[in-house]
């Protein structure tokens, strides 16, 4: 399909002024990737965030991998089925470490590059035996949902590329992982001013799922919260068949159910020093999700089972305050029906629930 670059520079574009040297310290941009092979048994996040300003700020990057634990060696296999490996790390911002078009994030690593529909993406931690590096094109409709939509005490905008062609390696310890043309690959832009720990949260996934007859669906969800989700501002979803949008359901139209763990669990957690900080706190995870849509002429039903959960905890870089990311996969069955036919898919999900 032909993608619209000047639409997908406007996606991509950093909004952080880099040369006003009294630019707030609050905005944040970030860069956000989820690659899933088909099987579903290997599942990446990667998220570059930019906070503050040059010389006054931090490039924040995490990193984070679920696979099978029979992926790994021996000595490294928990006593589960599915792993949880992940890193997190902060770079001090020096002014040469980011331009802006071509957009150029680099530092110790870490590199991002975006021009135009392609990609190249490196994170790699030593320490933590883990490294990702790929090159990527854009393939997928991009869209820009919003630009200043109110968050917090400031706003927030995105934007969706849920569709790359990206071929690379992923490491985890000794074993080597291919990423090839096969692999789905989603990436999406987050921007704004706001200041975690905020009355603030959100509830998202991206979903993959196959149909019957190999046709391909992507479903993005999106709902703003306050931070204990009491206050639950207008949701969509967005559904792409084969890297088109087919259909948007929004507000009333959609019912999203969120189920828990029966009992609270101490959560793998990062960074290291927030894992110490919050070492007793324990909490609920979500188990499984059903949203349900339906308007005059189109209906939807998504099951979630949850099979893996992280959580990230995000300082505040100017208050002792925190938002807290739940980070969950699971498998996903998807009953959709459009314009008259019925589709059915199975797939994969990568979901957030921010409190």
């Amino acid at each position: 399909m032909t993608i619209d670059e000047q639409l997908l520079a406007r996606v991509e574009a950093l909004r952080i002024p880099l040369d006003d040297p009294a630019s707030p310290i609050d905005w944040k941009d970030w860069y956000h990737f989820v690659l899933l092979d088909r099987q579903g048994k290997v599942r990446i996040l990667v998220n570059i965030n930019l906070m503050g300003r040059p010389g006054h700020g931090e490039i924040q990057v995490s990193f984070i991998v679920n696979l099978p634990s029979t992926h790994l060696l021996p000595e490294d296999r928990v006593d589960m089925p599915m792993a949880t490996l992940g890193t997190t790390f902060n770079l001090e911002w020096l002014p040469d470490m980011v331009r802006r078009n071509p957009l150029r994030i680099q530092g110790n690593g870490v590199l991002l590059e975006l021009d135009g529909k392609h990609s190249m993406l490196q994170v790699q931690d030593e320490r933590a035996q883990l490294s990702i590096r790929c090159q990527g094109e854009a393939q997928a409709m991009p869209l820009l949902v919003t630009e200043d939509s109110p968050f917090g005490s400031g706003f927030i905008g995105w934007g969706l590329v849920p569709g790359l062609q990206v071929i690379g390696e992923l490491s985890v310890g000794e074993q080597n992982f291919s990423i090839d043309r096969d692999w789905f690959v989603y990436h999406d832009r987050n921007f704004g001013r706001f200041r975690w720990g905020e009355d603030i949260g959100w509830e998202w996934f991206i979903a993959f799922a196959t149909c019957d007859d190999d046709r391909r669906l992507t479903l993005v969800l999106d709902q703003r919260t306050n931070k204990d989700h009491s206050v639950k501002y207008l949701p969509y979803i967005f559904v792409y068949l084969d890297n088109q949008l087919q259909k948007v359901f929004l507000g009333s139209t959609l019912a999203i159910h969120w189920d828990w763990s029966s009992s609270p669990v101490l959560p793998v957690r990062l960074p290291g020093i927030m894992a110490s900080l919050f070492a007793d706190r324990t909490l609920k995870v979500p188990s499984s999700l059903q949203v349900e849509a339906a308007d005059e002429r189109d209906r939807l039903l998504i099951n979630v089972n949850f099979e893996t959960s992280m959580e990230l905890v995000v300082p505040d870089n100017q208050a002792r305050q925190y938002s807290f990311i739940e980070e969950v996969t699971g498998s996903v069955e998807v009953s959709l029906f459009l314009q008259g036919e019925t589709l059915r898919a199975k797939g994969f999900i990568y979901g957030e629930y921010v409190l």
